[in-house]
C-alpha cells in the first residue's frame, strides 16, 4: 500500500519547491530591474555634471595698427590671454605661424606687443577669441591714415583688470587728447620716481653703474657713435630681433623713452653691445645721437648714486618726500621706465641731474 502520506508531502514540498524558485526569479528579475535604472541614472548624472561649465569671455582692451609687413597687437588693458586661444584674422584670412611677443612672456598681458607677419597692409584685421564655446569676436578694426593705424593708440586704464569695461567716447579730437593726457598723468603718479639734485661742480655728478639692454623691434633703429668725444660718429644700423645692451661705468647720459621707443640718447664713456658682441670694438663709446624705434623685453641692472650736501626734490608716486639739501647718498637700483613706459634720465656735467622713472629699489631718503 503507497504511503499517500508521504506522496502528499512530496506534492506540496515539489510545489513549495517550485513556489520559491518563481518567487526568487521575481525578487531577482527586480534587483537586476533597480539595478539598470540605477546605472541609467547615474549615467545620465555624470553626462550632465561633467559637462564644463561655460567659459568667460575675456574682457580685454586691444590696439591694432598695420604696415605693409606687420600687424602689431597691443594688448592694453583686461584680461590675459593664453596662447593659442585667439587668432587674427587680416581681410578675411587668418594669419598663420606664432606671432612674435614682445615686452613680456605668454600669457599676453597689458602693455605687451604681438607682431604677426604678413605680405601687405591689410583694410580689416577681426581679433577673434575660440578659448571655448565658440568663436567670438573681441575686436574688429579698420585700418586707415598714412600710419596705418586702427583708432586712436590710448594708454590702457589705470590698474588695467579685467572685469566689464566700455571703452569711452569722445565728441571730438581735443576731447580724445584731453582723455589720454589725463590716463597717462594718472599712471605716472602711481607708478613714478622724480630725483632731482642741483650740481655745484663736475664732481657733484651722479654715479652710474650696469647695462640697459633692449630686444629692438623695428629695422629702423640707429646710433652715432664716435671713438672719441670730439671726434666725428659713424652711423650703426640695427634689424628687428637684435639685441643691444648699453654699458655705464660713472658714464654720463641722456635718455629719454617713451612708448617703448628711445627718442633721444646721446652718452659718453659707455660700452654698445650688438647681440653681445661690441659694436665698435672700442673700450668707450661716445653716443653722439640716434633712435630706438622701438623696443621689447627691456630690463636694466643700472643703479645710479647721488652726492651728498646738495639741493634735492624727491618725489615716490607723486608724493614729495626731500626738497632742500640733503646730506644722503640716494641710490637708485635697477632704473627703468615707468608705467606707461616713460623714462627721462639726465646724467651730465654742466646740467642739473635728473630722473624720472621707476626703479626696483630705492635706499638713502629715511
Amino acid at each position: 500500500m503507497k504511503d499517500t502520506g508521504s506522496m502528499a508531502m512530496q506534492e506540496v514540498t515539489g510545489c513549495k519547491l517550485r513556489n520559491d524558485e518563481r518567487a526568487v526569479s521575481e525578487i531577482v528579475g527586480i534587483a537586476l530591474l533597480l539595478a539598470v535604472v540605477v546605472m541609467g541614472v547615474g549615467i545620465v548624472a555624470v553626462t550632465i555634471y561633467s559637462q564644463p561649465m561655460p567659459e568667460r569671455t575675456p574682457q580685454v582692451e586691444i590696439l591694432i595698427s598695420a604696415s605693409s609687413n606687420v600687424v602689431n597687437l597691443t594688448h592694453n588693458g583686461g584680461d590675459p590671454l593664453d596662447e593659442g586661444s585667439f587668432y587674427v584674422l587680416a581681410d578675411g584670412t587668418r594669419l598663420s605661424g606664432p606671432p612674435a611677443l614682445y615686452g613680456g612672456t605668454w600669457p599676453w598681458s597689458i602693455g605687451e606687443v604681438l607682431h604677426y607677419s604678413v605680405d601687405s597692409k591689410p583694410i580689416q584685421v577681426l581679433v577673434v577669441y575660440d578659448g571655448g564655446g565658440g568663436a567670438v569676436l573681441l575686436k574688429s578694426a579698420t585700418i586707415s591714415g598714412a600710419a596705418g593705424t586702427a583708432g586712436p593708440d590710448v594708454p590702457a586704464r589705470p590698474g588695467g583688470g579685467g572685469g566689464n569695461y566700455t571703452s569711452p567716447t569722445f565728441d571730438s579730437q581735443e576731447e580724445l587728447d584731453a582723455w589720454v593726457v589725463e590716463q597717462f598723468v594718472e599712471q605716472l603718479k602711481g607708478n613714478s620716481i622724480y630725483l632731482a639734485q642741483d650740481l655745484k661742480n663736475q664732481d657733484n655728478v651722479w654715479g652710474s653703474t650696469g647695462f640697459f639692454n633692449f630686444t629692438l623691434s623695428d629695422d629702423r633703429t640707429y646710433l652715432e657713435i664716435a671713438k672719441n668725444a670730439n671726434d666725428g660718429p659713424d652711423k650703426y644700423n640695427f634689424t628687428q630681433g637684435d639685441a643691444m645692451s648699453i654699458h655705464l661705468t660713472n658714464s654720463g647720459i641722456r635718455f629719454f623713452a617713451i612708448g617703448h621707443e628711445g627718442w633721444h640718447i646721446s652718452a659718453g664713456d659707455v660700452t654698445v653691445y650688438k647681440n653681445g658682441q661690441t659694436l665698435t670694438r672700442n673700450n668707450k663709446d661716445y653716443i653722439k645721437g640716434g633712435r630706438i624705434y622701438g623696443y621689447s623685453n627691456f630690463t636694466s641692472s643700472v643703479v645710479i648714486t647721488t652726492k651728498t650736501g646738495l639741493q634735492t626734490e624727491l618725489y615716490i608716486n607723486n608724493t614729495p618726500i626731500i626738497n632742500g639739501a640733503w646730506n644722503q647718498t640716494i641710490t637708485l637700483t635697477n632704473v627703468r621706465p615707468a608705467e606707461p613706459t616713460l623714462m627721462i634720465l639726465d646724467i651730465s656735467k654742466n646740467d642739473p641731474n635728473y630722473f624720472l622713472g621707476t626703479a626696483d629699489s630705492i635706499t638713502g631718503y629715511s
